[in-house]
Parts: structure tokens; C-alpha cells; sequence
């Protein structure tokens, strides 16, 4: 069965997720992060990758409100 690969940026573009888009009966689940400014490769098994997305996420988020709070645009 083919399966389709897929890359998002995430960080406002500082890395990249690529990943298995889910077919049929399959999961989706992430191959391989990169950081584009380091061009550094993080591989792995899928759920220390989902669990280190998870993270980048949530800093990206805190970092967020917190410049809100301070007034920054």
C-alpha cells in the first residue's frame, strides 16, 4: 500500500516535521524532525518524535502569551 510523506514547519518555520500521512488502517506518526536553522536531523522512534513535537509546540505557544502579556505584538 502507498503511503503519502507530508512536511509541515512549525516554530514560525524554525523546524520541520516530516512525517506518514495515515492511509486506511494505518496511523500516521512523525519520521523525522529538522531544524532548519541548525540543519540538524532528529530521528527516532515515532512516539519520542511525537513527544518532542509536543514539546516544541507547547514552548512555541507559552512563548507566545508571554510576549502578549508583555505588549509585544
Amino acid at each position: 500500500m502507498a503511503q503519502l510523506i507530508e512536511s509541515h514547519f512549525i516554530c514560525d518555520g524554525r523546524y520541520r516535521i516530516h512525517s506518514i500521512k495515515s492511509v486506511g488502517r494505518r496511523r500516521g506518526r512523525i519520521i523525522e524532525i529538522e531544524d532548519v536553522d541548525r540543519c540538524e536531523r532528529f530521528h527516532g522512534p515515532a512516539s519520542d518524535l511525537d513527544r518532542l513535537a509536543l514539546r516544541l509546540l507547547d514552548q512555541a505557544y507559552r512563548d507566545r502569551l508571554s510576549n502578549r502579556r508583555r505588549g509585544a505584538p
